[in-house]
């Protein structure tokens, strides 16, 4: 009887480790993204938004904000006093006047904003 318990604890515990595995193995993409983001926007600078111009006419999923931000403190690259940025308006990042952001860029594009 005891035999059998063992067992099944052995089994129980070799099916964790191969699930733990398996899960890590197929993260590893997604731990290159965060680590790749430093190295792929060159430019970063905390900024304030000013103004937000909507798109005239109907909208669809692929419409964009215009997104007039003032710098307020670069932190790396060459960025402008004032910044203009295309971003979704149904996207991952949502914006609000007057409120602080830390942006990265790319060659004058959006890479990565979050709210600070």
């Amino acid at each position: 009887m005891l035999a059998a318990i063992q067992g099944e604890n052995a089994k129980e515990l070799g099916m964790r480790s191969i699930i733990t595995l398996l899960v890590m193995t197929l993260s590893i993409p997604s731990w290159a993204t965060v680590v790749a983001g430093a190295h792929d926007c060159p430019d970063q600078f905390e900024g304030r938004v000013k103004e937000i111009i909507a798109p005239v006419g109907p909208s669809d999923i692929f419409s964009m904000n215009k997104v007039v931000f003032e710098n307020e403190r670069t932190l790396k690259g060459d960025v402008d006093e004032r910044v203009l940025l295309d971003v979704l308006q149904n996207g991952p990042f949502h914006v609000e006047v007057d409120q602080a952001y830390r942006v990265q860029l790319r060659s004058e594009k959006l890479c990565w904003m979050e709210e600070i």
